[in-house]
């Protein structure tokens, strides 16, 4: 609709409606209007009742070839954007009656009257697609042939379809997208019905889609508009950015049988990565409609700067022939018919293109990176602040070295991921140290006779760089703690995310224990014995290291050719006889396995036994459960271990490690 405004020389058009929520109710599959209403009006020529019956319901009418209205606009020798006539039905695929009030024409004397006919009718599309032999004719309203004192065109679109229409600065941000037109007699204002008169967002002007660029990275490609076909490419040149190389075979168009056809725009790298798909790739304009974007031309991958170019390239480019001669445009207006044999040879331009800039810019582009890399990760303070002293100066220097290095192997979608950004940080801070220490062993191999002050560098070096290294461990290792510590006071925590937490991190009970699946050989173990449990019991056993979806009985871990079971209790919760009596069954599974001869390969891997820690809250046992529990404590079968204990050993343990670290000189 905006789109013939544009083509009726409006120099306004506006757009209202209720902006940022549905547009009907949708409840048990049943659809009901809210009696929202979009409203698009322009300035523009309008039509007389004729025109419309002439022009508006021929379905199909293409302008272009028209004698009358022709292919430019007749005020502002315009090239209209409509061609085939189909885009007046495109309200229907969100609502259900579309009322027109136009009205144009030269102006006229009728009575005592002066002024521009007027046409009002309604569709309704329910009765259009009534299945009938006879035409469908719009239903006449009451302004109909009435005079206007002005020349305009007003739509109301009603009875909608369950669909959202955006806030309105995202409708905006799109209509600007939709739109590559830059002109002073062009005008597109939103307004949102909800709004009161004084809300500051009620009413917004569609600017010009603007994006920033890196200084260094753009070409832009210098024409006369409207770029149709001509002769020859002479008024057509390219500008590079200051600094760079130039091309001799990027030209502002292409030749394709002996027909020059220009291309007038530009393109470039974006300062920042795609924030959303509006932005991301060249937007391709046709007559300053939107025609197509792209982010590569369809190039195959393996191209220098590729990474980059898929995060950070856009552009801006106009060729109005993309639809004259022959039209390379899709119907949904989504894509260009790239597999047309002149769609081919543009495709074929914007691949050169494509390559040209990826390598022109890849040395900018890092560049820029890194130094956003090291705004957003506060390199400088950090390294600072964690090798303070003067000695350390030159692990400063590296672990900042190797942070620009690191920071341009990032790519834009990272640069939004803090978890990424501080991976990077420490990576660097890890990495300092180690590459100290490597200097110095390489300088010391260069002299005869180390003097004692290299070999003390060296030593210091070594012991800071394996601290460091461990300290990050430790870093890591008290974040899970701190989890621990929170799920503990989770009164709905459920075992399975216990189970999942040790079975991630079995250091939480010992730092040598690991998981079954890290063996080939006790993964057999474990895999036998469950067969053996389900064929003994009739009932499965499941262990850690089986389906995701399903909670295992336990969890297995091996230390030191044992295999350690971990029983794991939600806090507060105490073990009762009931559930003894399970964990008894395992005890005499696994005992009556090791003990059977058939199983004595199997049992190498394992041959000092098997140990159950439990770790719940209280026991609460009694009778001949409590007895066998007791005997269990007393011969190291089981350990057991609140969780009060549990967690605070733990940080305990790693807190020590990491304040010696802090402390280091």
């Amino acid at each position: 609709m905006i789109s013939n405004s544009y083509d009726a020389d409006a120099t306004e058009v506006i757009v209202q409606t209720p902006m940022g929520q549905y547009l009907a109710t949708k409840s048990g599959g049943i659809i009901a209007s809210k009696g929202c209403e979009i409203i698009v009006e322009d300035n523009g020529t309008g039509m007389t009742p004729q025109e419309v019956q002439d022009y508006f319901l021929f379905v199909g009418k293409e302008r272009r070839n028209d004698e009358k209205r022709g292919d430019v606009s007749s005020k502002f020798g315009r090239k209209v954007m409509g061609r085939k006539g189909i885009g007046k039905l495109a309200p229907f695929g969100i609502c259900g009656v579309i009322e027109v009030i136009s009205a144009g024409g030269e102006k006229i004397k009728r009575n005592q009257e002066e002024g521009y006919l007027t046409a009002h009718i309604i569709l309704e599309k329910k009765e259009i697609m009534k299945h009938t032999d006879e035409d469908y004719k719009p239903s006449v309203c009451y302004s109909d042939n009435t005079l206007s004192d002005r020349s305009y065109t007003k739509i109301i679109l009603r009875d909608f379809e369950y669909r959202k229409i955006g806030k309105i600065e995202d409708l905006s941000r799109q209509l600007a997208q939709r739109f590559g037109i830059k002109s002073e007699n062009w005008k597109i204002q939103l307004i949102d019905t909800d709004k009161t008169d004084d809300a500051p967002d009620k009413s917004v002007i569609v600017g010009a889609f603007e994006i920033d660029t890196l200084g260094s990275t753009k070409i832009i490609f210098e024409g006369p508009r409207p770029t149709t076909v001509c002769n020859n490419s002479s008024p057509y040149s390219v500008k590079y950015p200051a600094g760079t190389t130039t091309s001799e075979t990027l030209t502002c168009g292409f030749e394709y049988e002996g027909k020059f056809y220009p291309i007038q725009g530009w393109i470039g790298y974006s300062s920042t990565p795609y924030k959303d798909d509006l932005m991301s790739g060249i937007r391709i304009y046709c007559r300053g409609k939107f025609a197509s974007q792209t982010n590569i031309f369809n190039r195959k991958a393996g191209f220098t700067g590729e990474h980059s170019v898929r995060s950070y390239l856009v552009g801006e480019i106009h060729a109005d022939w993309l639809d004259e001669d022959e039209d390379l445009i899709q119907t949904d207006r989504r894509d260009i018919l790239w597999s047309h044999e002149l769609g081919t040879v543009f495709q074929k331009w914007g691949q050169d293109v494509v390559e040209y800039i990826g390598r022109l810019t890849r040395d900018p582009m890092r560049k820029s990176m890194a130094e956003q890399f090291f705004e957003k990760a506060n390199v400088e303070e950090v390294v600072k602040e964690k090798f303070p002293k003067e000695s350390q100066s030159h692990i400063r220097e590296e672990a900042k070295n190797i942070a620009k290095m690191l920071g341009k192997s990032l790519r834009g979608d990272e640069l939004e991921d803090p978890d990424a950004i501080n991976d990077l940080l420490q990576l660097s801070l890890v990495l300092a140290p180690i590459r100290t220490l490597d200097e110095e062993l390489r300088r010391a191999a260069d002299t005869d006779i180390p003097p004692l002050r290299v070999v003390n560098t060296i030593l210091k070096s070594a012991k800071l760089a394996e601290l460091v290294t461990l300290g990050r461990q430790i870093e890591q290792r008290l974040k899970i703690i701190k989890k621990l510590k929170n799920l503990k006071d989770t009164p709905e925590l459920e075992e399975k995310e216990l189970q999942n937490l040790i079975k991630e991190a079995p250091w939480l009970i010992n730092p040598q224990w690991r998981l079954i699946t890290a063996n080939r050989w006790l993964k057999t173990f474990a895999e036998e014995f469950q067969k053996y449990f389900q064929k003994r019991n009739e009932q499965t056993c499941f262990i850690s290291f089986d389906k995701e979806n399903v909670r295992p009985d336990f969890i297995f871990f091996e230390q030191n050719n044992k295999v350690q079971i971990v029983e794991i209790k939600r806090p507060n919760h105490g073990i009762e006889n009931n559930e003894f009596e399970r964990i008894q069954t395992y005890i005499d599974q696994f005992l009556e396995f090791f003990a059977d001869a058939g199983n004595k390969v199997i049992c190498e891997a394992v041959s000092e036994g098997f140990h159950i820690t439990l770790i719940c809250d209280n026991i609460s046992l009694n009778g001949v459960h409590k007895t066998a529990y007791e005997k269990y404590i007393a011969d190291a079968t089981i350990t057991y271990i609140n969780w009060s204990s549990f967690w605070a050993r733990t940080e305990c343990s790693h807190q020590e490690f990491l304040d010696t670290y802090e402390d280091f000189e």
